[in-house]
């Protein structure tokens, strides 16, 4: 791996620190034999979940004594809140727990409401004692897993840490553990390409403060990889997916979620056009698709790197499509909104000429025998991003990734009929149950 294609796994994007913390301690630790943790199902608590708000960054979450209470009279508001759900304590509520009501509100990146309190719900009806953290992936609702997915879950209460393991279903039936991570985090990008086919799946945990079990293993998730996608996106965070607080295996800001074709994601976090070129041939080669969706470049123009540099890796992508037989179909690059982003001290600063540079990119771009322009309808008079499109200035937001996934899919219909039926036959081919695990249970403490 270059520097370059290292460099851009330290990168923040789309709101979410790509953390992927080992535990090296671990290791070398034994405890024993009898001690085990205290699981977090002893506690009295609940679990609430809801549906992505679009805007939220945050939520709050209300408990009311009375359904007809207001939020502003609540028994207690659990503040700032990054994931649809949240685990906590009832033992404070006493006998209220059984008749008190619950609700919950998204606040944008100003702490600005971006919509009503939701109706509240019966406390009753949560999910309580919960044993396991809960998934948070979509995958199940998307055309193809991405080539990079992301492993999401709600923060168990009181945990100190999360272990996930990824297991593929093996040619004799059972099951083989090919990924095993540790994270401090609530998410878990990918930084290895999923390109071998088969059935995948992933379930995480959470760990006590001495790395030993404090949870059971959530319900494990399914991942599908096929042997090859007709379609696809090479790209950075924009096709990747994910904005806010949202990261990209949910499907609210994901461009393909709004795009009449299925294409298989191949975007790919942090990257600019350099890292898109180099991994070509692990990522987009092993998919033999008919058509390759190229967007980049934001990464580039935005910290100073000439459009000439871009135009040089993306012909290259292009030489290396055709060398495949792969139609090349290249987007225009995003504008950014330069304000918006200063509020974020995880991303540099921007370059004084961006737009120039951004410019001659897209005219580029717009010069090649197949071109989608979106980045019209995405700017505003001062040739920004228009800033309701967005929360942190460079990452577009719900209506944003609409407006790419419909125009997207309303050309690829439109000029590639076979490549998009034969992309609609192998996306309807995927089974979208979970495979049952037949491997032995990993062991509830670490060697």
């Amino acid at each position: 791996m270059t520097a370059v294609m290292a460099a851009r796994h330290l990168l923040v994007t789309g709101g979410v620190l790509l953390a992927a913390l080992l535990l090296p301690f671990f290791s070398g630790q034994a405890w024993a034999a009898g001690g085990l943790p205290p699981r977090s199902a002893s506690l009295a608590k609940a679990r609430v979940t809801w549906a992505d708000m679009p805007g939220a960054i945050t939520y709050q979450v209300a408990i009311l004594e009375k359904e007809t209470d207001s939020p502003q009279a609540a028994l207690k508001t659990f503040r700032t809140v990054y994931a649809p759900g949240l685990e906590f304590l009832t033992d404070w509520l006493g006998e209220k727990a059984k008749t008190a009501f619950w609700t919950v509100a998204g606040f944008d990146i100003d702490d600005a409401p971006v919509g009503e309190w939701q109706k509240p719900a019966p406390l009753r009806e949560a999910e309580t004692q919960p044993t396991a953290p809960l998934p948070l992936d979509e995958y199940d609702r998307m055309a193809y897993l991405p080539v990079y997915p992301v492993y999401a879950w709600l923060a168990v209460l009181r945990a100190s840490s999360y272990e996930v393991e990824v297991w593929r279903r093996g040619p004799d039936g059972r099951d083989e553990r090919v990924r095993h991570y540790y994270s401090y985090e609530t998410s878990l990008y990918e930084t290895d390409p999923f390109t071998q086919a088969g059935d995948y799946w992933w379930q995480v945990r959470a760990l006590d403060g001495n790395g030993r079990r404090y949870s059971d293993w959530s319900a494990p998730r399914a991942m599908v990889v096929t042997e090859s996608a007709p379609v696809a996106a090479l790209g950075d965070s924009i096709t990747h997916g994910g904005a806010c607080s949202a990261t990209p295996c949910r499907q609210l800001y994901n461009w393909e979620t709004y795009c009449a074709v299925p294409v298989k994601n191949i975007g790919m976090s942090g990257d600019n056009t350099e890292a898109m070129y180099e991994r070509f041939e692990a990522d987009v080669l092993p998919f033999s698709p008919r058509v390759l969706v190229i967007m980049g470049g934001v990464n580039d123009f935005r910290v100073g790197v000439p459009a000439d540099t871009c135009i040089y890796y993306l012909s290259r992508i292009a030489e290396k499509c055709r060398a495949h037989d792969i139609i090349p179909v290249f987007v225009t690059a995003t504008p950014i909104h330069p304000t918006r982003m200063e509020r974020l001290e995880e991303i540099e600063p921007v370059a004084e000429n961006w737009q120039s540079e951004q410019r001659r990119l897209n005219d580029w771009i717009r010069s090649q025998p197949y071109a989608i322009d979106i980045t019209a309808p995405l700017t505003d008079e001062a040739g920004r991003l228009r800033q309701e499109l967005t929360s942190d200035g460079l990452h577009p937001d719900y209506l944003a990734k609409k407006t790419i996934g419909e125009a997207i899919g309303a050309y690829l219909a439109g000029n590639f009929p076979e490549a998009v039926s034969a992309a609609r036959e192998t996306a309807a081919s995927i089974p979208q149950n979970a495979p049952k695990k037949t491997a032995a249970p990993a062991s509830d403490y670490r060697p």
